[in-house]
C-alpha cells in the first residue's frame, strides 16, 4: 500500500510540471541579410552610354543564425528595372552564403535614381513551415550615370562669296547625351589665324550653349566678313580672282571634360569658304590669265608675220633697183 502511494505521488508530480514545446527547444527561426555595392558606398552605379554593359551589381550575404537548417527566399524590387538573383537559399545551422543581385538598365536612359529593395525571408525550418515570420530587408540606391554625346552639322559646308561680304556660317548642335549639358564653341586656332591673315573678320557671339538631352538641335552662328585685298590672288579661267579657305568649327561637352575618364568629348566639322571677285584688265594681263595670254600670243604672231612680209618686199625692191 505504501509503495502504491509513492508511485501515485510521483505520477502526479510529473503531470503538473510544464513540458517544453518543440519550438522552445530549438528557438524561434531568424535570418540575417547584408548587401553592399562594388565601391562600398551603398549606391549602385550603372553606365548606359552606347556600348556599355548596362548592368550594376550588389553583393549580398544571407545567414542562418539558427541551430537547424533553414530555407531562405530571396526577393528583389528595383523600381521598374530588370533584376537577376537566386530565388532561394538553403543554409545549414549557423551558415551563410553570398549571392549577387544584378540590375539591368536600358541604353541611353535619362539620368535618374531608383530604389533597390532586397528581402530575405525564412520559409522552411527543417522542411516544415516556420512558426513565425523571419524577414530582413536591405535598401539601396541605383544611380543611372550621365554620359555625353554630340552631333555637329554645318548648314552650309561649302560657301562661295564675294569680296567684302558679311555672312553668317550656321551650325546645328545636337545633345545626344542623357542629361542637360553645356557645350563650348570654338574655331580651330590655326584656321582662324590663316583666315585673319588673309583679311577675314571672324566673330563668335556665343562661346557656350546649354542644351537639354535629345531635343531639337540648337543653331549657333559664326559671323564673318570677307577680305577686301584680293588683287594678289590667282585668276581662274573665268577671269575671276579666286581663293579657297578651310575653317574647322569645334564643339566640346563641358560635362565630359569635368567628369568622364576618357577626357573631353569634342566634335568638329569643316567649312570650305571660296571667295571670287572680278579681276581688272591689267590683273588679267599681268597674272597670265589663259584667255588674255592666248590673245597676246595671237597678236604677237600677227606682228611677226607682218614684219617678215615688209622685210621681203624691201629686199625685192633693192634687187630690182638699177646699179649705180
Amino acid at each position: 500500500m505504501k509503495a502504491k502511494v509513492i508511485v501515485l505521488i510521483l505520477v502526479l508530480s510529473f503531470s503538473v510540471l510544464p513540458l517544453p514545446t518543440a519550438h522552445a527547444q530549438i528557438g524561434a527561426p531568424d535570418v540575417n541579410l547584408t548587401c553592399s555595392s562594388a565601391d562600398g558606398s551603398g549606391s549602385i552605379e550603372i553606365d548606359v552610354y552606347p556600348g556599355a554593359s548596362l548592368t550594376g551589381t550588389a553583393t549580398c550575404i544571407a545567414s542562418n543564425p539558427n541551430s537547424y537548417q533553414e530555407k531562405i527566399e530571396i526577393q528583389v524590387q528595383a523600381d521598374g528595372l530588370s533584376v537577376a538573383h537566386p530565388g532561394s537559399l538553403t543554409l545549414g545551422p549557423n551558415a551563410e552564403e553570398e549571392f549577387v543581385v544584378t540590375i539591368m538598365a536600358d541604353e541611353r536612359m535619362a539620368v535618374q535614381s531608383r530604389n533597390l529593395v532586397v528581402t530575405a525571408t525564412g520559409t522552411e525550418v527543417m522542411g516544415l513551415p516556420p512558426p513565425n515570420l523571419a524577414e530582413k530587408q536591405v535598401n539601396m540606391i541605383v544611380n543611372i550615370q550621365q554620359f555625353s554625346g554630340i552631333q555637329l552639322d554645318a548648314v552650309d559646308p561649302l560657301v562661295t562669296l564675294g569680296s567684302k561680304v558679311d555672312y553668317n556660317l550656321e551650325y546645328k548642335v545636337y545633345n545626344l547625351g542623357n542629361a542637360m549639358d553645356r557645350f563650348l564653341l570654338e574655331m580651330k586656332e590655326s584656321d582662324r589665324e590663316d583666315l585673319e591673315d588673309a583679311g577675314f573678320t571672324l566673330v563668335l557671339p556665343i562661346v557656350k550653349v546649354e542644351i537639354d538631352s535629345m531635343v531639337a538641335p540648337t543653331k549657333v552662328r559664326l559671323q564673318i566678313r570677307t577680305p577686301t585685298n584680293y588683287q594678289d590672288w590667282p585668276i581662274n579661267s573665268d577671269g575671276l580672282h579666286e581663293m579657297s579657305f578651310t575653317l574647322e568649327f569645334m564643339v566640346t561637352s563641358e560635362f565630359s571634360c569635368n567628369s568622364e575618364t576618357s577626357g573631353c568629348n569634342t566634335e568638329s566639322v569643316k567649312t570650305t569658304i571660296t571667295i571670287v571677285q572680278e579681276a581688272s584688265g591689267a590683273d588679267k594681263i599681268f597674272t597670265g590669265n589663259s584667255n588674255t595670254s592666248q590673245m597676246l600670243i595671237y597678236g604677237g604672231s600677227g606682228i611677226g608675220i607682218i614684219l617678215v612680209i615688209v622685210l621681203f618686199v624691201v629686199l625685192i625692191k633693192k634687187q630690182k633697183s638699177p646699179k649705180q
